[in-house]
């Protein structure tokens, strides 16, 4: 999951039946979820229906960020779909921002991330890597997440695969973590192969109960043939 994402529940509650059937059928029509999905930054939307009251419906709906949800509300707004609605519920919807809940622990979130860093589709990655996140490569030279996406994204670069080999120090202090790791890469920079084992160093922080990558670090890679270093 993206953690940067922005997860709400609309509950509606209908008058009756025939209310609610209304708000389906214009749900599906050509103004209704067919317009909500295409909405820049809409991800998912799913509607339930409570077994113990079947005029009550809930709408669970997955967005790229906040912003993205209230353009998208402000638009229904304008429309003037929330005065139709009026006229089939009994009260106005219940519209709540989610929180994620993690029941596992700082160091196996930390793990997680690592994970996802090291995975050949630098998407699952970039979601943990904060806005202001800076990357410093083997020249010294810093990148942002911007320019991370863009160098990824570059037709000079073409990742085949790439895996955690190990996670060598890892420390969590308070919302502050640390962690040392190695993995191996092979990719095409420019039409060259490279099939290298890299050491990277990544610094990790916790902002209202996520975990995300401010800063990180690689080594210059060696072949995997070469003996790996050792951090005992």
């Amino acid at each position: 999951m993206n953690n940067n994402s922005h997860t709400v529940s609309a509950v509606f509650a209908f008058k009756d039946t025939e209310s609610k059937t209304k708000f389906i059928n214009f749900c599906n029509g050509e103004r209704g979820l067919g317009v909500t999905r295409a909405w820049p930054g809409c991800q998912l939307i799913e509607c339930y229906e409570t077994e113990e009251n079947p005029n009550k419906l809930i709408i669970w709906q997955k967005w790229t960020d906040r912003e993205s949800h209230e353009s998208y509300v402000k638009m229904r707004h304008e429309k003037g779909d929330f005065n139709m609605l009026d006229e089939w519920v009994e009260s106005q919807p219940e519209i709540s921002p989610l929180k994620t809940v993690n029941f596992s622990s700082d160091e196996e979130q930390v793990k997680s991330i690592i994970n996802d860093m090291c995975n050949a589709d630098y998407k699952l990655g970039m979601q943990h890597m904060h806005i202001d996140c800076v990357f410093i490569r083997p020249s010294g030279n810093p990148l942002n997440r911007k320019g991370w996406e863009q160098m990824m994204t570059s037709s000079d670069v073409n990742v085949e695969s790439n895996k955690l080999v190990s996670i060598n120090k890892l420390q969590v202090i308070g919302d502050m973590a640390y962690v040392c790791y190695t993995s191996h890469g092979k990719f095409k920079y420019k039409g060259t192969s490279n099939d290298d084992v890299a050491v990277f160093t990544s610094v990790l922080k916790k902002t209202k109960g996520v975990w995300m990558v401010v800063m990180g670090q690689r080594s210059t890679g060696r072949g995997p043939e070469d003996s790996v270093p050792s951090f005992n």
